[in-house]
C-alpha cells in the first residue's frame, strides 16, 4: 500500500480532548485558552464554522483584489517631501501620501507642485489646514483621498465647511477620514477601535445633515484608516469585522455604500531599541493588513521614532509592500483567510462586540459626550498592556527580552509598547547606577540558566552584570535549587557589609534583600536595585 492510498480514521472532538489531557498531565484543556484584551477567549481548536456564506459581507466585500502601496513622503520641508514623494512613485509606491504633520509644511505653490508630480496622480493627504491645498486642488488632475480626521473630542460646522469646499471643486475625492489611530496609538483594543470609527461616522452624518447633505452623500465621502498591530489573526479579523458592521451601520440610514480602508503598520509596536526587529514587525503587520482586505498600505520605516527616517529604513519599508504584491502575488487574491474556522469566529465575535460597544457610546450621548470616558477606558487597556510588558509576560524582542546591552539614546521617548523600558533606559543613561555582580554557586550547569536569566533582565535596562563580586554594590546569587540548599547560607555570609544581595528564583532566606523571578515587575525591580539598592518580593505582579 502506498502512502497516497492510506486512509486515516477521523477523530472526534472528544478523542482529541482526551489526547490533549494526556499531554497536559492533569491540567484542564481550558488552560490552553487565551484571554484577549478585547474580552474574547481564543480556544485551542475550532471545529465548526459560523453560519457565514461565501456571499456574506465579511467575505465578498470587494469585486477586485487590488490594493495600493501608499508610502508617505519623508522629509522636514516641502521641498524634501516633494523629492521624497517623487522618489517613492518611481520606486514602486502607487500613491503620493502625506500625513497631518508633513502636509502642514506646504504653501499654495508647493502644494501645486506636489499635486502635479504625475498625470492623474492618486493622492492620500491628511491635512489640518486646507488653505494651502484649496487653490492647488482647483487645477489638479487627481484621484484618491484628501481629508482631515474627525476623531477629536469635538466637531463643529467650521470643520465641515472644508468638506463642502473640496466637494465643489473635486467632487470625486474622498474627504472624510474616519480614523482609529488615536485609539490604536494609545494602546486601545480592537473593539474600542472599531466602535470609535463607527461613532465618528454617526457624528459626521448628523453634522452633515445640518448643512443639507443626505446620509447617502456624506457616507460616499468617507474613508476609514486603521493601525495594524502585532496580533496577526486578530488584525485580519478586525478588518473583516469592520466590513461586516459597516454594512450593518449604513443599512440603518437606508444606504448601501462600500468604504475604502487604509492601513499603516502600528507605531505603537515599533520599538526604539534593536530597531531592525521593527522590520519583522512591519512584515507581519503588512501581511495581516493585506489578508484582511486593505485598499491602501503604508509600511512604517523601522526607525520611525526619529524625525526623519534613514534612506535604508524607507527603502526597506517600501520593499515590504512590493514583496507582498509582486513576489507573493497577493494583489490577485480576495479574502484568502475566509473559510478559516478560527478567523471566521474571531470576525463574528469582534463584529458583535464592537456593535455593542458602539450602542453603548450612542446611549451615552454619542462620541462628543462619551469621548473622555472612552479614552479613559482605552487607558485602562493600555495599563494592562504595560503591566504585561513590565513583567515580561508579553515579550518585546530586543526590549524586555533578548535585548542587546548597547542602547540607542532617545531624547523624546515615543509612547510605544516599550515606553516603560525606554524611560528606564534613559534614566540609566543619565544617572550613575549600582554595579551588579553575579555570585554563582554550584557547577556551570547549576548556575548558567539563572545567570543567563539575570543578565537578560539587566540587559533590558542597558546594564551588564559581571562576575567581579568584590567591586559590586549589588550581588545576585545564581544557582539551581539544589545548589542553593547546599551553598546559599555560605554565599550570604560571604558578602560585604555594605553590599545588597538578591537571589535569582522565587526563594526566601535570612540575609537576602529580595529575589528576582519570572512574573514580577522587572522595571520596578531594576529601578530599585540600580538606583537605590533596595528591592524585594513586594514587586511581584
Amino acid at each position: 500500500m502506498t502512502l497516497k492510498d492510506t486512509e486515516f480514521p477521523a477523530s472526534s472532538f472528544d478523542e482529541w480532548t482526551e489526547q490533549v489531557k494526556k499531554v497536559l498531565k492533569g491540567k484542564p484543556v481550558d488552560s490552553l485558552n487565551i484571554e484577549l484584551l478585547e474580552g474574547l477567549t481564543v480556544n485551542p481548536l475550532y471545529t465548526d464554522r459560523p453560519d457565514i456564506t461565501d456571499t456574506h459581507i465579511s467575505r465578498g466585500w470587494k469585486s477586485k483584489a487590488q490594493w495600493m502601496i501608499a508610502q508617505q513622503a519623508n522629509g522636514e520641508s516641502a521641498e524634501e517631501l516633494i523629492r521624497s514623494a517623487k522618489e517613492e512613485l518611481i520606486r514602486g509606491s502607487e500613491v503620493a501620501a502625506l500625513n497631518e504633520h508633513t502636509s502642514s509644511l506646504f504653501n499654495s505653490e508647493q502644494a501645486s507642485d506636489f499635486l502635479g508630480l504625475d498625470n492623474q496622480l492618486h493622492i492620500y493627504i491628511t491635512y489640518t489646514d486646507l488653505k494651502p491645498w484649496l487653490s492647488a486642488l482647483q487645477k489638479a488632475d487627481i484621484s484618491g483621498i484628501i481629508g482631515k480626521a474627525c476623531s477629536g473630542p469635538d466637531l463643529d460646522e467650521d470643520w465641515f465647511n472644508d468638506i463642502i469646499e473640496i466637494d465643489k471643486i473635486q467632487p470625486e475625492l474622498k474627504t472624510i477620514i474616519l480614523s482609529g489611530l488615536p485609539v490604536h496609538r494609545k494602546g486601545g483594543n480592537t473593539v474600542q477601535e472599531l466602535a470609535f470609527i463607527l461613532a465618528q461616522a454617526n457624528r459626521v452624518i448628523q453634522l452633515a445633515e445640518k448643512s443639507g447633505w443626505s446620509a447617502e452623500k456624506v457616507i460616499s465621502k468617507m474613508h476609514a484608516e486603521f493601525g495594524i498591530g502585532s496580533n496577526f489573526f486578530l488584525e485580519i479579523a478586525k478588518l473583516r469585522a469592520f466590513r461586516a458592521i459597516w454594512r450593518h451601520f449604513t443599512e440603518q440610514y437606508q444606504v448601501d455604500s462600500p468604504i475604502t480602508i487604509s492601513t499603516e503598520t502600528s507605531p505603537f509596536t515599533k520599538l526604539t531599541q534593536d530597531e531592525h526587529t521593527n522590520m519583522l514587525r512591519s512584515g507581519n503587520e503588512s501581511f495581516a493588513a493585506v489578508l484582511g482586505g486593505t485598499d491602501y498600505l503604508y509600511v512604517r520605516p523601522y526607525d520611525c521614532y526619529k524625525n526623519v527616517s534613514s534612506g535604508q529604513a524607507v527603502r526597506a519599508a517600501r520593499n515590504i509592500g512590493l514583496i507582498l504584491k509582486e513576489e507573493m502575488f497577493l494583489q490577485n487574491v480576495i479574502d484568502p483567510s475566509g473559510g478559516s474556522y478560527y478567523i471566521e469566529h474571531l470576525t463574528k465575535e469582534l463584529a458583535e462586540k464592537s456593535w455593542s460597544e458602539l450602542c453603548e457610546l450612542e446611549e451615552r450621548g454619542g462620541l462628543t459626550s462619551a469621548y473622555h470616558q472612552l479614552m479613559s477606558d482605552v487607558q485602562k487597556i493600555r495599563d494592562q498592556r504595560d503591566q504585561g510588558v513590565r513583567t515580561r509576560k508579553h515579550t518585546l524582542v530586543g526590549m524586555n527580552k533578548y535585548a542587546p546591552a548597547d542602547k540607542n539614546r532617545i531624547e523624546n521617548i515615543p509612547e510605544t509598547a516599550g515606553y516603560a523600558w525606554d524611560v528606564l533606559i534613559q534614566k540609566v543613561q543619565n544617572n550613575p547606577v549600582k554595579k551588579i555582580g553575579l555570585l554563582t554557586v554550584g557547577e556551570l550547569k547549576d548556575y548558567k540558566p539563572r545567570a543567563d536569566f539575570v543578565k537578560g533582565v539587566f540587559a533590558g535596562a542597558g546594564v551588564v552584570p559581571d562576575y567581579d563580586q568584590d567591586q559590586a554594590d549589588v550581588l545576585i546569587v545564581c544557582g539551581s535549587d539544589a545548589a542553593y540548599d547546599q551553598y546559599l547560607a555560605e554565599a550570604i555570609q560571604s558578602k560585604k557589609a555594605d553590599q545588597k544581595i538578591f537571589i535569582a528564583g522565587k526563594r526566601e532566606a535570612e540575609g537576602l534583600d529580595g529575589s528576582l523571578f519570572n512574573g514580577m515587575d522587572m522595571v520596578s525591580f531594576l529601578e530599585d536595585v540600580l538606583f537605590a539598592g533596595i528591592g524585594g518580593d513586594h514587586h511581584e505582579a
